[in-house]
């Protein structure tokens, strides 16, 4: 077992979208942000330039995990772009036609009016770690954060930072609160429990290395959809946080 600093902080928002990486016509969404997404959500609240993190935000330098605290749900809504294949003011004003299609979007069970995201951040370069807490901290992202497009606008809220434990497991049983890469579970590994919502999120697009080049491959992941931690025997690292005399499990993206 060793220790690592680890930095936490909660993405609220009204919607999200986070468009599946092979979907085309219709705009359809993943439930959760992919690791990607997270990635540029952090070049972002550091003022990085598009395209020229990826090396800074890959596995090797930077680990991530990411927890759901409300329940999700999704609606479809039909939506209309401008048609900016020529770009000309008229156009740009919507005259001339526009591009019909589908979105799809996540939104919270009612009660609930906003999602939440928790997010678990640990960097090689403790420099990079310091001033995204300084900027979680103090609520001044360089670039507005979102959950998805610019449209869904979000919040972000400093939850914790320190250290954390982190243990190899061969097997061993864990409830796990975040979402869960499906090459870490332990053969038969999910342990049977009343009233959870498992849900399997297929290929989640893999990540990327200098000029947008993928490396790796997709993965498949499960989650509650209710946010309730899963009981599952895992293969591979794991983190614990003691939050008030209550320990927190998860694994990384």
């Amino acid at each position: 077992m060793k220790s690592i600093t680890m930095l936490i902080f909660d993405v609220v928002g009204f919607m999200a979208h986070f468009r599946r990486f092979y979907s085309t016509v219709t705009s359809l969404s993943y439930y959760f942000p992919p690791r990607n997404t997270i990635a540029g959500l952090l070049a972002a609240i550091l003022g990085l330039e598009r395209d020229s993190y990826y090396d800074l935000f890959s596995e090797e330098n930077c680990r991530l995990a990411l927890s759901i605290l409300t329940p999700l749900r999704k609606l479809t809504l039909p939506i209309n772009y401008l048609d900016t294949d020529q770009v000309t003011l008229s156009r740009l004003k919507g005259i001339g036609g526009r591009v019909p299609t589908t979105i799809e979007f996540v939104l919270p069970e009612p009660p609930h009016t906003n999602l939440r995201y928790r997010v678990f951040v640990t960097h090689q370069n403790s420099e990079v770690l310091k001033e995204l807490i300084r900027r979680i901290k103090m609520k001044s992202p360089v670039y507005p954060p979102s959950l998805g497009p610019a449209y869904c606008l979000a919040e972000l809220v400093y939850v914790f930072e320190g250290e954390v434990k982190i243990q190899h497991s061969d097997g061993d049983e864990f409830p796990i609160s975040t979402i869960i890469r499906e090459d870490l579970i332990a053969p038969n590994g999910l342990v049977p429990k009343e009233n959870l919502k498992i849900v399997i999120e297929e290929r989640l697009p893999p990540n990327f290395s200098a000029n947008r080049v993928p490396t790796g491959r997709s993965f498949n992941y499960i989650f509650e959809s209710n946010g309730r931690p899963v009981s599952i025997k895992i293969k591979g690292d794991v983190f614990s946080i003691n939050f008030d005399g209550d320990v927190v499990y998860g694994v990384f993206m």
